[in-house]
């Protein structure tokens, strides 16, 4: 597959997401559906932006299967089941970073500080977010 196929086949899915949010929000009361229809309405937007920058973009192939390593996708996979299965006993808080750093560590990007500062900064900003603004409750550590 080349980047522009793939291109043309995200385009087409993307459309497709923005007419079921479209028709999905129908049976919403009249203030209800506001949100999601602009949020279908910008995925329509960025999708035909999308595809008109695809037209000038030079093709190649999308991906290179002899360099892909496997080993590092699969401690990836495994890594994330972990952190799943754990995130209800240890809290949010707590195994969030931690998972995040070791994810940087399997994916071998930036230097150590980094990677301290990039997932402590996510788990505060996400914490924030969720706990604060959204008035969501992550799972905590029962002491």
């Amino acid at each position: 597959m080349t980047t522009k196929q793939g291109s043309v086949i995200a385009g087409i899915l993307l459309l497709v997401l923005a007419i079921a949010l479209w028709i999905g929000s129908s049976s919403f009361p009249p203030g209800s559906m506001v949100f999601p229809r602009a949020i279908a309405v910008v995925i329509v937007i960025l999708t035909a932006l999308m595809l008109v920058e695809n037209a000038s973009i030079k093709d190649f192939p999308a991906f290179d299967w002899q360099r892909f390593n496997y080993f590092r996708t699969l401690r990836a996979a495994v890594l994330t089941c972990i952190y799943m299965a754990q995130l209800a006993y240890v809290g949010f808080l707590l195994s969030t970073p931690i998972y995040l750093l070791i994810m940087m560590y399997v994916m071998e990007k930036g230097s150590f500080w980094t990677k301290i500062v990039a997932s402590l900064g996510t788990t505060g900003a996400v914490y924030f977010v969720f706990a604060y603004l959204l008035n969501v409750p992550l799972p905590a550590w029962d002491f």
